[in-house]
């Protein structure tokens, strides 16, 4: 097929099969029409072939083709195809020279893009001997003026217009799920130009996005006069395949099966037996997990302060508890889900870094993990382990739900709308229960304070549920293909997507169940001798969050009593596990907050005390502090407990065998 013949087939292809989505777009001032590539193959095959092998004529047919469509007078419109075969996409790693001029599709994960800039694509030159006016396209970095001027001779021009194109280039890397192993990620420059970074179009064109891309493979020499090349890509199209679940569009027939499931009364037991179906037990983990995919509503106010949606889960378990398969499960059903182990995770990972271009030599900024899963979920598994000054480069992604970076001249905020979900395992790797859990988490008292729920997973001898285990386990091995998922993934997914569009409102009748409960608690603390706060104001904006994302689980624009029960039946469940002080058997959200309980934190006001009064600035005999303490009701024990933590925390030293002294 010749060129001439190649515009006449697609003239024709348009008119028969796509008259109606070339009248849309003239008639909608569009730049370009997506025509379905696998739809011009079964019209005539001979075209898609043409393409293919020889791409810029290809093009340039498929533009010249169009305008014969006599809907079309002088616009040009651009043709951008999508739907190619599966057979036909490359694995950025599998690209070869002999891909080079290919008209092929890709697919990957956008990693970073730049700024959108003007280039020249053609300029008109004039001749400064005789005025003769020249054009020029331009295809390399540098403007080229002709070589001579055709009717003088002379070899000096000066530019006398210029026809530019706004471009940009991303970089796209391999999906994690297409590698094997340790593989190091391959990745690919891509080109986009014209409509494809205008400002509508730029909202698809998001780091942490996972894109199928057409286009033609090209070549550019490393170095002037190397002869070794890159090879980027200049793309045709690009369509965000993994978005935000606000951007997932369910068709009428889903909507109706979604709907159809949320009229169901046992609608939310069937989301929770949905998560992670082959992992047995951790009922109440479940409902967090779903009220999480969920999340609650993003309220901005006149002030400018912000309450978040966005719901943050810690599991601290013991080995072999299926923290690890909860999060996995979970990082996948996000459409923007991200999962990262702790031990290889620094804290440029997980929130920003700035490169270098090495084409450019200028500085970028390359999104981590938390920012990559904007507006959709992090699974950190190992967070223990972490360093913790990489660990606490999260605590502004988790409440002001942002990322700042000041490096490199390069001061910037990154959005990181994103729930965290956590996973780690007690210091010493099981529970001890004499003490209290928070205490037995190593990550720091400001950073636990951040989770709404904190989970213990403990690995505790149950005949009865040990067999039930073990019978899970076993027919997951039995008949691995076997689910007993309630609702299936993708459909999953769609509902999640499909309730995250609605903003549920506050009832009164709620907002007065939620206050209740928080009064009634924090009442409990000013009853008590000394004085232990129950439960703080993050809590409450935790129930408020919970009960919206309860609502938004059945798919209802009000949030009831019903949903503020559930929140706080859930929060109550996970104070139960980690708030409660092991001493007094009471409620007392200072371990959370700080990591030592009221009890504790009189002792040691005591024993500080009693220290001052036998010695004030010098010495104390240690004998005489516990007897001392002994006196004021203290267990002997507990006394010395407290003057060894008070060693570990530099307040105190041993100037000599048997005394201690402040410092």
């Amino acid at each position: 097929m010749d060129y001439g013949e190649a515009v006449n087939e697609f003239e024709e292809f348009f008119y028969e099969r796509c008259y109606e989505e070339i009248d849309e777009a003239v008639r909608d001032g569009e730049d370009s029409v997506v025509i379905d590539f696998q739809e011009m193959d079964a019209f005539e095959f001979k075209l898609s072939e043409f393409l293919t092998e020889n791409p810029s004529e290809g093009l340039s047919a498929a533009e010249e083709g169009i305008k014969g469509v006599d809907l079309i007078t002088d616009e040009d419109l651009n043709v951008r195809f999508s739907n190619m075969p599966e057979e036909d996409f490359v694995l950025l790693r599998d690209l070869r020279s002999e891909h080079l001029d290919d008209f092929i599709p890709v697919e990957g994960m956008i990693k970073r893009a730049s700024q959108v800039n003007p280039e020249v694509v053609s300029a008109e030159f004039q001749c400064t001997n005789c005025g003769e006016i020249v054009e020029k396209e331009q295809d390399s970095s540098k403007l080229k003026s002709p070589y001579k001027c055709e009717s003088c001779g002379s070899r000096k021009f000066e530019v006398h217009n210029k026809i530019m194109t706004d471009t940009q280039v991303v970089t796209v890397e391999e999906n994690p799920e297409s590698r094997e192993g340790s593989e190091q990620p391959q990745s690919l420059s891509v080109r986009l130009e014209g409509d494809l970074v205008d400002p509508d179009f730029q909202k698809k064109i998001v780091p942490g996005n996972v894109v199928h891309i057409t286009g033609v493979l090209r070549e550019r020499p490393k170095k002037k006069d190397s002869k070794k090349y890159d090879i980027y890509m200049e793309a045709n199209n690009v369509e965000p395949t993994e978005q935000e679940f606000e951007k997932i569009e369910p068709t009428d027939e889903e909507k109706e099966e979604i709907e159809s499931l949320a009229s169901r009364d046992d609608v939310f037991d069937m989301i929770v037996d949905s998560i992670a179906p082959s992992i047995y037990g951790h009922r109440q983990i479940k409902k967090a997990i779903a009220l999480q995919l969920f999340g609650g509503v993003k309220k901005g106010r006149e002030d400018g302060v912000k309450s978040r949606g966005d719901i943050h889960i810690l599991l601290i378990g013991e080995p072999g508890t299926g923290k690890s398969q909860l999060l996995k499960f979970t990082g996948e059903l996000a459409p923007k889900g991200r999962y990262v182990v702790g031990k290889s995770s620094t804290g440029a990972g997980l929130t920003a870094s700035v490169v270098k271009e090495e084409s450019t030599g200028e500085f970028s900024l390359e999104a981590g993990a938390v920012v990559l899963a904007h507006k959709g979920m992090a699974a950190i598994d190992e967070i223990d382990k972490m360093a913790a000054e990489d660990r606490s480069s999260l605590h502004e992604a988790m409440e002001q739900q942002q990322i700042s970076i000041s490096k490199a001249n390069i001061q910037a905020t990154l959005n990181a709308e994103t729930s965290i979900l956590a996973a780690g395992n007690p210091k010493l790797g099981r529970f001890d229960p004499y003490e209290p859990i928070p205490q037995q988490i190593d990550i720091g008292d400001t950073l636990l304070s951040r989770f709404d729920f904190i989970f213990p997973v403990k690995d505790e001898p149950d005949e009865e549920k040990d067999a039930k285990l073990s019978s899970q386990v076993l027919k997951n091995h039995i008949e691995p293909e076997e689910t007993e998922a309630e609702i299936d993934q993708e459909t999953l997914r769609k509902y999640v997507a499909y309730a995250q569009n609605l903003r549920p409102d506050l009832t009164q009748e709620a907002a007065d169940k939620i206050q209740d409960f928080y009064i009634s608690m924090r009442s409990r603390g000013s009853d008590e001798e000394n004085g232990n706060v129950p439960i703080t104001a993050r809590q409450l904006e935790a129930l408020v969050r919970i009960s919206e994302a309860s609502a938004r689980a059945e798919l209802s624009d009000k949030v009831t009593e019903a949903d503020a029960e559930r929140a706080i039946d859930i929060l109550k469940y996970s104070l139960e596990q980690v708030g409660v002080d092991p001493e007094t058997g009471e409620f007392d959200a200072d371990i959370i907050e700080s990591g030592v309980s009221s009890s504790q934190r009189n002792r040691l006001q005591s024993v500080k005390r009693i220290i001052d009064d036998l010695a004030g600035d010098s010495e104390a005999e240690i004998e005489e502090v516990l007897e001392k303490a002994d006196e004021e009701g203290f267990d002997k024990e507990q006394a010395e407990d407290v003057i060894d933590r008070l060693k570990r925390d530099g307040e105190l030293y041993e100037p000599k065998q048997g005394y201690i002294q402040k410092i």
